[in-house]
């Protein structure tokens, strides 16, 4: 048991080195094998096959995937409370997380460079813990001005970019060190300003409503 587990590290190991130097289209099962040093039987053995593995790999690595037992928790806990805190540390913590995780940039831009069944089915179970969460916010935004998904996706989409951005172009975005500590936190300190903005705008605009 201990070297199917020694062996299944090895191999999760080596489609992370082949995505860091050779990308998504490295990723055969004979280069993946011999990365890890191990027969390439033992793939579809332990795995059942690359995608599989590769997903294994993904789980490991993507912020959604492994808050997902944890994102549940607090979606049970909060239910019938007011969305605003919780949305608020899961988006600065998705900031946090994926400025330092290079690998999970690295995925991110593998799903918006390619064209994956894999890539595309992982997109899809992201999406699906963003939908639930999303629906915690219908309380305070239903039948309101302020949609707040779209908010959400801008957000989301202004993070991965600010990222990837200084990561390839240098530090500054808007005038904004990322790569210092003053300047992440003043990215951290907006998206606390901008939920907050958003709910306060449609408690608003229910009472004009009403």
């Amino acid at each position: 048991m201990k070297d199917k587990e020694q062996t299944k590290r090895k191999l999760i190991q080596a489609v992370g080195e082949i995505i860091k130097s050779k990308g998504y289209i490295g990723l055969g099962v004979n280069k993946i094998a011999k990365k890890a040093g191990v027969d390439k039987t033992l793939i579809y053995r332990y795995f059942g096959g690359v995608n599989y593995l590769i997903e294994a790999y993904v789980i490991e690595k993507d912020y959604w995937m492994t808050l997902s037992e944890e994102v549940k928790e607090m979606i049970e806990k909060n239910k019938g409370l007011s969305s605003q805190v919780l949305i608020t540390e899961i988006l600065q913590n998705q900031f946090k997380f994926f400025f330092s995780e290079q690998e999970m940039q690295d995925l991110i831009i593998l799903e918006i460079s390619t064209e994956s069944s894999l890539m595309q089915s992982i997109h899809n179970v992201r999406e699906g813990m963003g939908r639930q969460l999303l629906e915690l916010t219908d309380n305070q935004f239903n039948n309101t001005n302020v949609n707040f998904r779209a908010i959400s996706a801008l957000l989301v989409g202004g993070i991965y970019y600010s990222v990837l951005h200084t990561r390839f172009n240098g530090d500054m975005i808007c005038d904004i060190n990322i790569n210092s500590i003053e300047g992440r936190n003043e990215i951290i300190r907006a998206i606390q300003q901008i939920v907050s903005w958003a709910y306060q705008e449609a408690e608003n605009n229910s009472a004009t409503i009403t």
